[in-house]
């Protein structure tokens, strides 16, 4: 079956021609564009699709992972002045099309990742005690954060629809109620997002700042949260290496706590543009410490297998996989 997926972001938009066979998910072809001065999805749609009958490919259906919301019918971006409707694509293209959130789509994904060492897919932190039927959770720093809870029905897992990137920060130490008082001047209500994604990071490192007495200089550059990972995982500034270290403790206890909601014997998955680039922090103890630190179900936390997804293309592989459901 060949599957038309797309992950359509703020910024840029991924199309791919997929196979499918079973849960597996081969990619024939992708291509990457940028949405600036385009007029909308469809004319990235009908690009992609001639390219493909010149080619003689046929596409049986269409599934797009959106940034954003969506009941799988309708999307209206946040950062660009496109709305999606799936029966007006569906109308011109003669393709069933489905909608889903980015982050389902990464849920839908781990179906299609490969365990083996050798595929080079996943990286494991924590190889526990998975059981294969039981609850899956997918989180990602990156931007924001994506939360993805996923259940077993029939083969495949299926994510639920989540906004759990908002849930509330919840500190553990008096450093951390210091972190809270100092976001809260700002923000009000203080969600893991703030923390936990790129602007997240700046945020920690201005705090860092701030505990050590030195000045805010140049933190609104677009590249600020790299620059800060650079100097952190170097050791060259003293505020940078401990915002890292927050980091990837409280990325540990977020993912703890969402492992305890879904009871997620089946594993907990670290995806988004963050967890990937930075394998030798989140090994460095404080994410484990993190995830384990639950009080009566330490223990318990021992069990949960966590892994890195290193497969940059899981959410385009998990909207094929979406599209057939």
């Amino acid at each position: 079956m060949k599957i038309l997926a797309g992950d359509i972001g703020g910024t840029h938009s991924r199309l791919a021609l997929t196979r499918l066979d079973g849960a597996r998910v081969h990619i024939e072809k992708v291509e990457r564009v940028l949405n600036a001065g385009r007029a909308g999805v469809d004319a990235l749609l009908a690009d992609f699709l001639a390219a493909l009958a010149d080619r003689g490919d046929r596409v049986d259906a269409c599934c797009l992972a959106v940034a954003g919301p969506t009941d799988g019918l309708s999307a209206q971006f946040t950062n660009l002045p496109w709305r999606i409707e799936a029966a007006a694509l569906s109308e011109r293209f003669g393709l069933p099309f489905r909608l889903v959130n980015d982050f389902a789509a990464v849920g839908w994904g781990l179906n299609a990742l490969r365990e083996d060492v050798g595929a080079g897919e996943l990286a494991t932190l924590q190889p526990g005690m998975p059981l294969a039927s039981a609850p899956r959770v997918a989180l990602g720093a990156g931007t924001g954060l994506g939360v993805s809870l996923c259940v077993a029905r029939g083969a495949l897992h299926q994510p639920l629809d989540s906004e759990g990137g908002h849930i509330g920060f919840a500190p553990t130490d008096a450093a951390q109620d210091r972190l809270l008082a100092f976001l809260r001047e700002e923000h009000g209500r203080v969600s893991v997002e703030r923390l936990l994604s790129g602007p997240g990071l700046v945020s920690l490192y201005r705090f860092c700042l701030r505990e050590a007495g030195r000045p805010e200089v140049g933190l609104d550059a677009p590249d600020a949260a790299a620059a800060i990972s650079a100097a952190g995982l170097a050791a060259s500034n003293a505020e940078a290496v401990r915002a890292l270290r927050l980091f990837a403790r409280i990325y540990g206890q977020v993912a703890g706590d969402l492992a305890l909601l879904a009871r997620a014997a089946g594993g907990v998955f670290l995806a988004g543009g963050i967890a990937p680039q930075l394998p030798g922090l989140l090994r460095s103890g404080e994410f484990i410490a993190g995830f384990r630190a639950k009080g009566r179900f330490s223990e318990w936390m021992e069990s949960v297998p966590v892994k890195v997804v290193l497969d940059p293309d899981v959410g385009l592989k998990g909207a094929a996989l979406a599209a057939t459901v």
